[in-house]
């Protein structure tokens, strides 16, 4: 028993070296793990500075302290971009499609609001974004609550009084960094992985593992263990990225370590079971891009899944990833952005595991040397 069990010590061993030294003669599938992932990021960074906040032009026509809290209130209303400008010049950017609208201030502002006059404060619409346009129907009359009440505090009886759940607010580039994190880690060891297997196929070498006296889960777990190596290089470089370039440090470093080497073994595992049955190199690439693109989307990469609730958040409970971005987000921003907590989510991290190198062993287990 003893000497099996140091025997397939030998050879886990050996097979994460091999697989190593496999991933170091290759760069290009290095590169792969590594680009992919920060590609994602600079679209989602992308994607989330244009869609931020709205370019607005304010034309401001009165200079009276009333206005200028005005425009200060559109300021904190955390929906626009304010451009204060003319109107000739705001006309010549709305027509060119360089602002989402006009908010023009008249002259008579002070005045009218002193005398208790009615206002009209006209607003040009650019209405082609429908996600702008709703923010700016939504803010317009936010801005004027705000102003009014902190202008005229008497004459408001009802106010907003906000309680936090979180001690600070998280910007959503922060979030959708941590987030990339998991697709790294995702990718990197189902390409690793899956490629060392495949390799294993196409040159036939299967058979000799196969044939040896190594138990076949000894043979899965370095495989395994090869792949969590290599894919620990790529994923810290990411890390590195988020860290050092978008400045995004974690509140907890050593969460971070101990739940990426729970994820890894996840991925690796998932990798070797598609190497196995795929087989090919110009197969698992593609199919890993294919599983791991979805998974991540549905996953709560943008935010919460439980916000949106439905068959999208019922999906998202049964993938690894699901839990893996809810324990990346507490590792940086201390959120809690599932139902269950942290301890639980780490403990079906570890389910997750355990079932994925099962899986994968049991299928090469039924591998037939004749292959």
């Amino acid at each position: 028993m003893f000497e099996q069990l140091g025997y397939d010590t030998r050879v886990i061993w050996a097979c994460a070296v091999k697989d190593i030294r496999s991933a170091l003669r290759t760069p290009a599938s290095n590169l792969i793990i590594i680009l992919v992932p920060i590609n994602f990021l600079i679209l989602e960074l992308l994607f989330a500075l244009s869609g931020a906040l709205a370019p607005t032009a304010v034309v401001n026509n009165d200079p009276g302290p009333y206005a200028q809290q005005f425009v200060q209130a559109m300021q904190n209303a955390h929906s626009f971009r304010v451009i204060q400008t003319t109107a000739e010049e705001a006309q010549r950017e709305i027509t060119a499609g360089d602002i989402v609208a006009i908010v023009t201030i008249p002259a008579s502002f002070d005045d009218d609001l002193t005398a208790g006059r009615q206002i009209t404060i006209p607003v040009t619409l650019n209405n082609l974004n429908v996600d702008f346009t709703n923010d700016i129907r939504r803010a317009i009359p936010l801005t004027i609550t705000s102003f009014y009440a902190k202008a005229f505090p008497g004459q408001v009886v009802v106010q907003m009084s906000e309680h936090d759940l979180y001690a600070q607010d998280t910007d959503y580039v922060p979030y959708l960094a941590v987030s990339v994190l998991v697709i790294a880690i995702m990718l990197g060891g189902m390409l690793q992985a899956g490629n060392n297997m495949a390799i294993e196929y196409e040159r036939e070498t299967i058979k000799e593992l196969l044939l040896s006296p190594a138990s076949r889960w000894a043979i899965q777990v370095g495989k395994v263990l090869g792949a969590l190596m290599v894919t620990a290089l790529s994923t810290t470089a990411v890390i590195l990225v988020v860290v050092a370039i978008l400045q995004v440090p974690p509140l907890n470093w050593l969460e971070v370590i101990a739940y990426a080497l729970v994820m890894m073994p996840i991925f690796g595992a998932i990798g070797v079971l598609v190497g196995t049955l795929l087989r090919s190199r110009r197969a698992v690439i593609p199919l890993s891009l294919v599983l791991v693109l979805p998974l991540f989307f549905l996953s709560g990469a943008f935010g919460p899944t439980s916000f949106g609730g439905g068959a999208t958040d019922v999906v998202a409970k049964l993938t690894p990833s699901y839990y893996g971005i809810a324990a990346f987000q507490h590792a940086f921003h201390g959120f809690t952005t599932t139902p269950t907590s942290t301890a639980t989510n780490v403990l079906i991290l570890f389910g997750f595991a355990v079932l994925a190198v099962l899986v994968s062993a049991l299928m090469l287990r039924r591998t037939s040397v004749a292959h």
